[in-house]
């Protein structure tokens, strides 16, 4: 607003209240500023605001300028000063709240005032913005480019283009009177919603304390009976038990959890059931932990218990974690049939290849033809065609087991599955251990099948090998040989 004469005047100093701006500069009479650049500065402030510029000589009355004055009065004020005389210059804006707009002409200089004050001047502070704006206010900045924005407060640069609130603040409001016995509310007409900064910058120097005023203001919606006062937030929570909580304003740190809880009991469904269910939890859990340190959990047992009373399955729930730890323990006997199952046929395709063979010998025992002249080259096609017979009933095998593993994980995640309309996630992944038992099973049964796999595979291809050693007419080697010799030449 300033920035046309910063560099021809001195000593500038500005500062900014909640209502009010002022500038104090001086300059000589030899080198006055122009009535047009006192009068761009008027044209800049908003016809809402009353601005006036003193200009004053020493032990004099000072000169006034407003809106409608004139060039001539200026001049002839300019002309009655002696020739380096110093003019003493002030401006004076006096604020005021209209249609949903206020200014901030000097930035940094307002946050400052907002910061030092006590938290409970804070509040009457801006509920005194957000009374007067009605639906939402926006903060139109004058010497900052950066946006920043909650549901209902907007601070933009001058001319930015202004965004669409679809938040419903009265509603809200009523609806939060409904619930808790606020003591200030007719004081602080306030939601911790105004404060929920929606879309921010680094190094905002607001957001640490809208941060703490969302967090009272949630607290207090959040509680039974809630009273803001002598700097001290004094709570009550009505549940299963009674739970008092009372801390200095100026020692609460922002928690983004207690707004969740807030955000979630006043938006859908009935508040009224949603309250109760979430001041129940919020006592039990009250007894390890105070208040302002309310953790992710306690939203998700909130959530849970509350799906719960919609559903009208409290019996399935309390059946739940016995049903899990059943479910778990079956599979885990049965993943581990499965896996010693295919030890077990590998055992059988190894006796059954071992009763073919002795049954080979004692035939050519018992017959007349001498013991060398046994692995004959039928015998030996038909022992290798039992060993081929072998690796296909290898795969089959391996194929079995893989299937009926994944019918036992298929199974495990439809259980998981049936339990999402009924409880959180956090809650599912509690139950259910967070998968630890059933990919350590699965890791134990990979590496299983694994070992025996490669036991099968190696006993064949030793077996195969004897085989073509001790025939008198081997049929796999000499193969192998001719088809290495094509490829020598």
């Amino acid at each position: 607003m300033l920035e046309h004469i910063r560099d021809k005047v001195l000593g500038l100093k500005e500062e900014e209240r909640r209502k009010f701006y002022s500038a104090c500069f001086s300059f000589p009479s030899s080198q006055a500023l122009g009535f047009s650049e006192l009068m761009e500065i008027i044209q800049k402030i908003p016809s809402r605001d009353e601005v006036r510029i003193f200009l004053s000589l020493e032990n004099e009355d000072p000169f006034i300028i407003v809106k409608n004055s004139t060039e001539a009065e200026y001049r002839a004020f300019i002309e009655e000063t002696l020739e380096d005389e110093m003019i003493f210059t002030k401006i004076e804006i006096n604020k005021t709240l209209a249609d949903g707009h206020f200014s901030i002409y000097r930035y940094q200089k307002f946050v400052e005032d907002i910061v030092g004050l006590s938290m409970e001047d804070v509040l009457k502070t801006f509920s005194m913005f957000l009374d007067g704006a009605g639906k939402n206010i926006v903060f139109e900045l004058f010497d900052s480019p950066n946006i920043f924005y909650t549901k209902t407060m907007y601070f933009l640069p001058v001319g930015n283009r202004e965004i669409d609130c679809n938040f419903s603040r009265t509603q809200r409001l009523l609806a939060c009177r409904d619930n808790t016995y606020f003591y200030n509310q007719d004081s602080y007409g306030l939601l911790p919603d105004d404060f929920k900064i929606e879309v921010g910058y680094e190094g905002n120097p607001f957001k640490e304390l809208f941060m703490k005023l969302e967090t009272i203001l949630a607290a207090s919606f959040i509680a039974s009976n809630a009273t803001i006062q002598s700097g001290q937030m004094k709570l009550q929570i009505m549940g299963q038990r009674s739970v008092d909580y009372v801390c200095r304003l100026n020692e609460i740190m922002g928690n983004q959890v207690l707004y969740k809880i807030y955000d979630w009991i006043y938006s859908g469904g009935s508040s009224i059931d949603k309250a109760i269910i979430a001041r129940n939890i919020i006592c039990l859990h009250c007894k390890y932990e105070p208040l302002l340190n309310l953790d992710e959990k306690v939203l998700s047992s909130i959530q849970s218990n509350y799906n719960l009373y919609l559903k009208d399955n409290v019996g399935q729930y309390l059946e739940l974690k016995n049903k899990v730890a059943e479910f778990i323990s079956d599979i885990v006997s049965r993943t581990g049939e499965y896996a010693t199952e295919l030890l077990d046929k590998f055992k059988a395709n190894v006796i059954a290849i071992f009763g073919f063979l002795f049954t080979v010998v004692i035939a050519g025992i018992v017959s007349d033809q001498p013991l060398n002249n046994i692995f004959t080259k039928d015998i030996t096609v038909i022992l290798e065609l039992v060993l081929v017979g072998s690796v296909v009933y290898l795969f089959i095998c391996y194929g079995q087991s893989k299937y009926q593993m994944n019918k036992v994980y298929e199974s495990y995640e439809k259980l998981k599955k049936s339990y999402d309309k009924i409880l959180t996630e956090d809650d599912i992944q509690e139950c259910f251990r967070g998968d630890y038992l059933i990919l350590d099973m699965k890791k134990t049964i990979g590496k299983s099948e694994k070992i025996y796999l490669f036991l099968w595979g190696v006993f064949l291809l030793v077996l195969l090998v004897i085989v073509e050693y001790i025939s008198e007419a081997p049929v796999v080697i000499p193969f192998l040989k001719k088809i290495a010799g094509r490829f020598c030449k």
